[in-house]
């Protein structure tokens, strides 16, 4: 399997695939990118490393998460354009946390 395809499947799945190996210990609280890069490893595939510019959808989620804090005080400082621009940014956000995952949004489907 390739890194694309291991990718693709859920975290339960690659911490399946995770007992399988000897080497790795700790399978069960390991986030699904740790546990990818853990089976290229033990299996001796080499395992490149992301560009560090390059988001990540956890990176993406935690920047919603502060959008959405902000958007809460506009809505109480009575600043509706503020929250309405900040509204859109974070629904960008989330379609971009979609496509990265792979999924196809409702509007595709």
């Amino acid at each position: 399997m390739s890194r694309e395809e291991l990718e693709k499947l859920t975290a339960i799945k690659l911490r399946e695939l995770a007992a399988q190996y000897e080497e790795i210990t700790g399978a069960h609280a390991m986030k699904k990118e740790e546990l990818v890069v853990a089976i290229l490893k033990a299996r001796g595939e080499p395992v490149k490393k992301e560009k560090k510019g390059a988001p990540t959808i956890s990176g993406i989620k935690r920047q919603i998460r502060g959008l959405k804090q902000e958007k809460a005080q506009a809505h109480a400082a009575k600043d509706s354009r503020k929250a309405t621009g900040l509204r859109k940014k974070i629904k960008k956000m989330k379609r971009l946390t979609r496509t990265m995952s792979g999924q196809k949004t409702a509007a595709e489907g």
